[in-house]
């Protein structure tokens, strides 16, 4: 039984999140992925952990593995005409190429699509980067997910009213770029068997988060409105719609019963200043949102969280204990599925989120460990890029092969 990408071949030359997290989504379902990287200029991801048994080190890095899993890796010196031929021969080898470097970075080595292209017609290039790769502000315009966030207005939403925005927490668009980028690829593969021709697919993290935020665009467009953050209040149109404090250091609890059956279930189970008649409709319900908040919180706050969902789950109403991620962790639906062990010779045994789409019929390949650094570079440079033995050898005398 074969796996949904086998045969599929893609060269990834992306580090830190995006690249490697969409390069690992197209290896668990099958396809062969080559990792270009350096060990004179290490992938950021192998130095910022979280690291197996807290011991620092380039090979010890989960959060590398997690978004390597399963690849090869091949280390080249990118500035040396032989490491840049030896990149040319895994374009005409690869089906898909992934890059992450800022605009521009490519096109001065050479290697970016009006190159690689004329090599590879049929090659699906993904360049990702902060803005994209047009535009009056892409170049030189360095950044991660964090400013990705700031970008697409997702900083300012986060936190409280009238203080400094929190934002979401780490890299945010790192984190959903990637899913923007497999059906894309996945676009692009089928328009290629169906007319034989390659694409590039431009891909802009800002532009990733700004998807999350359509309503609150059009607002602006329409009424030049600019919302603020909400605090623990949620959606502005729905009440009761929030988090709600619980017994215990930092315990929380999720409750949306803003539409009419389930806003009487709730007030049904809760009593007291919920039956108000100033509560029977959703106007009145928005209009005295502070006073409905308070009254809410004074239910929750003596109650365990995990009890209140059960609690108001077991009577119909939208409710969910706020997770920490030690409640993750441990959770028994993902133990048994979202996460998977791995074993690994520096450090041994290691846990990293399992592949994440799952089909009846074609199974996904098993999550496994991330390579060290330049473990598969003679191999692949043998077998892939056809160089011989004594080939390789000068290479690696000469310091390309780093």
């Amino acid at each position: 039984m074969t796996m949904p990408l086998e045969g599929v071949k893609v060269l990834d030359m992306g580090w830190v999140m995006v690249g490697p997290y969409s390069g690992r989504i197209l290896s668990d379902l099958g396809a062969e992925v080559v990792k270009l990287e350096s060990a004179k200029r290490i992938d950021p991801l192998r130095t910022l952990g979280p690291f197996k048994d807290g011991v620092p080190g380039p090979e010890r890095s989960l959060s590398y593995h997690n978004f390597n899993a399963g690849k090869r890796s091949v280390t080249l010196d990118l500035a040396d005409p032989a490491g840049r031929e030896a990149v040319l021969r895994l374009v005409d080898w690869a089906d898909v190429a992934i890059e992450s470097f800022r605009p521009g970075v490519l096109a001065g080595l050479s290697l970016d699509w009006p190159d690689l292209s004329a090599r590879n017609p049929r090659l699906i290039m993904v360049s990702t980067s902060l803005l994209g790769s047009t535009g009056p502000d892409t170049k030189g315009t360095p950044g991660v997910g964090t400013m990705g966030a700031a970008m697409s207005g997702a900083s300012l939403l986060v936190g409280w009213p009238g203080e400094a925005p929190v934002g979401p927490h780490g890299p945010w668009t790192d984190a959903i770029t990637p899913r923007f980028i497999l059906p894309a690829v996945l676009a692009a593969l089928h328009r290629r068997r169906e007319t034989g021709a390659g694409a590039h697919l431009d891909v802009s993290q800002a532009e990733a988060g700004l998807q999350f935020y359509t309503p609150l665009l059009y607002a602006a467009q329409a009424n030049g409105t600019s919302p603020s953050a909400p605090g623990l209040s949620g959606a502005a149109l729905r009440a009761p719609h929030g988090v709600y404090a619980c017994a215990g250091e930092d315990a929380w609890v999720a409750i949306d019963a803003s539409a009419d059956a389930p806003w009487a279930r709730l007030r049904a189970e809760v009593g007291g200043a919920l039956a108000a008649p100033q509560f029977d409709t959703l106007l009145g319900r928005l209009r005295g949102r502070e006073r409905l908040d308070a009254a809410l919180s004074a239910w929750t706050a003596p109650q365990d969280a995990t009890g209140v969902e059960r609690r108001l789950q077991a009577a119909g109403v939208p409710a969910h204990a706020v997770s920490s991620p030690v409640d993750l962790a441990r959770d028994p639906e993902l133990t048994g599925a979202h996460y998977a062990r791995i074993q690994d010779p520096v450090f041994g045994e290691g846990v990293i989120e399992g592949p994440r789409l799952r089909f009846s019929r074609t199974p996904p390949r098993p999550a496994s460990r991330a390579p060290r650094i330049g473990e598969h570079t003679r191999e692949v440079l043998a077998g892939i890029c056809g160089y011989p033995p004594e080939r390789i050898d000068e290479m690696e005398a000469a310091g390309i092969l780093r």
